[in-house]
């Protein structure tokens, strides 16, 4: 009957049924984790922060207004150079025409804000992935735990059933001695599993923000998975957030290309000032003027290493796209493989833990009638809590290994996981929607 129930108590472990309406869902993790994740703020700032950006490389082709105002009093040995001072004026100057240099400008500014957008979107699967992983450790080394537990605990029974048959006369030392060592090994495995399940519960605390309560274990993925190998690496070369930032980064180094070279071009601005003075003097005057301006640049030591930057900007630009894209492929077979690898796995873990508890069983049952040591009953337990674990952690493996290839095919988004948190712009600001209109009423209040 012991026996009966430890197994009974495995079986529940193992399956992760134990729940209570407070366990918290993978779901409500990655929510609690979006609307607070540090990162995911930080990333929502860089877009923000890439936006002004653009809004001050516009700022080249608008007008400079400056005023100006002054007072002072001049000595000279020449009367008619000294006495009071005073002016006030306004300045104004404008780019006509700097060989497309602000355009340029405009539109790299224009690429970093896209490559920032694509770079907070990625930063948002990193911080989830990490999120599931963290999740499925805690859920993962606590049912190792459990089982670890149960294994000191039937163990320990075998001790005091071995001690038992040696007062009887029925037993060995030897047995008891056995027995006892492998109480110690269980001990000492769960004691460790402990530590694991420490450690995996302050990586929970570091990506979800808070302590893990009771957890559901439940995972739903598999509307996610594509049907095949080569659609997932069709989704992740077309659609994958961190090839968009790369192909961004591409762009904004070439209009620095361009802005390089245009920044060696001619130049033509227009200069206005207007000004009045001499209130100290009694003697008001006014003045103003205009003027076109054309720069030719003819000799500039500079311009040949700049360009060359540049175009070494662009070619390094292009490398580090063609690597970010190979690691992409890499991820995705790496998440593929890992699903059917550890399906496989689980397949012949569900078979092995069904053959040794029977083996176990059996073994008990030749012990009590005398035809099995204590040994042959602890190495069958060993077995037993052995396969148990495996099938575990196959089974986590699978979970980590599906929303790893999903995030590998740039698809792992609050928005595509629908996620219960509130919508938000590409600069992290709510979108609140928009007021359904007002039924019209009559001057009593009646609806019309």
């Amino acid at each position: 009957m012991k026996f009966n129930r430890i197994l009974s108590a495995s079986v529940i472990a193992l399956l992760g049924m134990v729940s209570s309406a407070q366990a918290e869902s993978l779901t409500s993790a990655m929510a609690y984790a979006y609307e607070n994740n540090p990162q995911i703020a930080s990333s929502f700032l860089s877009v923000r922060a890439a936006r002004q950006g653009i809004i001050a490389a516009e700022g080249a082709r608008l007008p400079t207004i400056g005023a100006e105002a002054s007072i002072g009093h001049t000595w000279s040995n020449i009367p008619s150079r000294q006495g009071p001072s005073d002016s006030v004026g306004l300045s104004y100057s404008q780019t006509l025409f700097d060989s497309n240099a602000t355009g340029a400008a405009i539109s790299g500014a224009e690429a970093q804000y896209d490559a920032a957008v694509y770079g907070a979107r990625n930063t948002e699967q990193n911080v989830l992935l990490s999120v599931i992983q963290a999740y499925v450790n805690v859920v993962t080394n606590r049912r190792i735990v459990d089982i670890r537990q149960e294994s000191v605990g039937f163990v320990g029974a075998q001790v005091g059933s071995a001690r038992d048959r040696l007062e009887l006369g029925e037993g060995t030392q030897l047995e008891v001695s056995q027995a006892e060592a492998s109480l110690a090994q269980s001990t000492a495995a769960y004691q460790a599993a402990i530590n694991n399940l420490r450690n995996s519960e302050a990586n929970y605390q570091r990506w979800v923000g808070r302590q893990p309560g009771s957890l559901s274990g439940g995972y739903s993925y598999s509307s996610l998975i594509p049907g095949s190998l080569d659609a997932a690496l069709a989704r992740a070369n077309t659609g994958h957030p961190a090839l968009l930032a790369s192909a961004a980064q591409l762009r904004a180094a070439q209009y620095g290309y361009e802005e390089t070279l245009a920044s060696f071009g001619p130049n033509l601005s227009v200069t206005g000032q207007v000004g009045a003075g001499g209130w100290t003097g009694g003697t008001v005057a006014t003045d103003a003027s205009i003027s076109l301006r054309l720069s030719v640049p003819i000799f500039v030591p500079t311009r040949d290493p700049s360009v060359e930057q540049a175009n070494i900007g662009q070619i390094q630009s292009q490398l580090e796209g063609f690597a970010t894209r190979d690691q992409i492929v890499e991820a995705v077979r790496q998440g593929w493989a890992g699903i059917q690898a550890a399906t496989a796995q689980i397949e012949a873990a569900t078979a092995a833990v069904a053959a040794s508890r029977l083996a176990l069983q059996a073994t008990v049952d030749q012990n009590e009638l005398g035809q099995a040591t204590t040994l042959d009953v602890l190495d069958a337990r060993a077995s037993v809590a052995s396969v148990e674990e495996t099938l575990i952690s196959a089974q986590s493996q699978r979970t980590i290994a599906a929303y790893s290839l999903i995030a590998a095919m740039g698809t792992l988004s609050a928005q595509q996981l629908g996620l219960p948190v509130q919508q938000r712009n590409v600069e992290g600001a709510v979108i609140v929607p928009a007021a359904a209109p007002a039924a019209p009423v009559d001057a009593w209040g009646n609806l019309r």
